[in-house]
């Protein structure tokens, strides 16, 4: 008995099924020809990029040419500023240099002898002949 239920059920589980009808989309086309092939619509992201960014490159290339110059600009201003500063300060020190030598000159009596000082008179001593 087992052998015929074992046989009964195994008819059950295989039996045909009918066709089914598929619905036009899903049934297999057939390959057209490469040469008639429509190309490929590209993905969003390609899209973005071919409409997007291809056209910020030259603005970008111009703001970064735009910044430098405005940066080395800036520099060489700066740079000249700072030139006029010290040149100012040089002058400065020019003009107080000429007083303090005024000042010197004026305090001090004028004599060749007073002129000297007693350190370079004094022979120094050493090995050293400067």
């Amino acid at each position: 008995m087992s052998a015929s239920l074992s046989s009964s059920s195994t008819r059950l589980c295989f039996r045909a099924l009918p066709p089914r009808k598929l619905p036009a989309s899903r049934r297999v086309r057939a390959r057209s020809l490469s040469s008639q092939a429509a190309p490929p619509t590209p993905s969003r992201h390609a899209q973005f990029h071919t409409d997007y960014v291809a056209g910020m490159i030259p603005v970008a290339l111009l703001g970064s040419a735009v910044y430098i110059g405005l940066r080395t600009w800036q520099q060489y201003l700066a740079q000249e500023r700072f030139l006029e500063e010290a040149h100012a300060h040089v002058q400065q020190l020019e003009a107080e240099v000429i007083a303090l030598r005024e000042q010197q000159q004026t305090s001090e009596p004028s004599s060749p002898a007073s002129s000297t000082l007693p350190s370079e008179t004094k022979k120094r001593s050493g090995w050293w002949p400067w």
